[in-house]
């Protein structure tokens, strides 16, 4: 049973072998088969869950420019961004809301990500981002490299292709964030069931693991 505080994601009809690679990938697979006709192909169900997420908390330090000034690991139905503004009031984005204005800088101003301060540039490149890129789709592997490994302290300072710590008040909230992007990758869990209910089953769970 998933715990109610499991953030779920489900790819549906995917081919044995992607399920077997899925899990394969995954640290320290664990990896059952009871099929009862042995069937070697056949539409899979994948269930990944996240166990933890973040709070982010964002400060306007000038005129639409913002950083990132401290971040939390808290279970993963309690992500959240807290935005403080220049004129002293406070704004709370919900992991949905935060996605919405990721997904509209990308959809309307595609030079510009990567490239300024404004608030969906670091929610993208902050933890929020690297929990929705894991959590819901479409993901962001496409702008965040770091989406494709689980080792992120290895991605450094200036990581992912862009310098994310020109998002954080300084290098030390940087580097806190890695712990956090750690904590969210090894909280995931993979189970393979056969889809359409077909009989048989081949379950198990990963921790951790690869996700491009």
């Amino acid at each position: 049973m998933i715990k109610s505080n499991t953030f779920i994601r489900k790819a549906k009809d995917i081919s044995i072998n992607g399920a077997l690679a899925l899990l394969l990938l995954g640290q320290g697979a664990a990896m059952q088969s009871c099929s009862n006709n042995n069937d070697s192909e056949g539409d899979y169900e994948v269930t990944e869950s996240y166990a933890r997420g973040v709070k982010t908390y964002i400060k306007e330090v000038a005129p639409g420019e913002f950083k990132i000034t401290d971040e939390i690991d808290v279970p993963a139905d309690s992500s959240q961004a807290i935005i403080t503004y220049l004129d002293g009031h406070q704004e709370v984005l919900s992991k949905e809301k935060s996605k919405e204005l990721i997904d509209k800088e990308i959809a309307t101003n595609q030079a510009g990500i990567g490239h300024h301060n404004g608030l969906s540039n670091v929610l993208l490149y902050g933890g929020m981002g690297y929990f929705l890129g894991r959590t819901m789709s479409p993901g962001y592997s496409a702008y965040r490299q770091d989406l494709g490994r689980d080792d992120q302290r290895s991605s450094g300072y200036y990581g992912g292709g862009v310098n994310r710590g020109q998002y954080y008040t300084n290098e030390t909230a940087y580097q806190k964030s890695n712990s956090v992007h750690e904590s969210i990758s090894k909280s995931r869990t993979v189970v393979s069931r056969p889809s359409g209910g077909r009989s048989g089953f081949f379950g198990g769970s990963s921790r951790g693991g690869f996700r491009g």
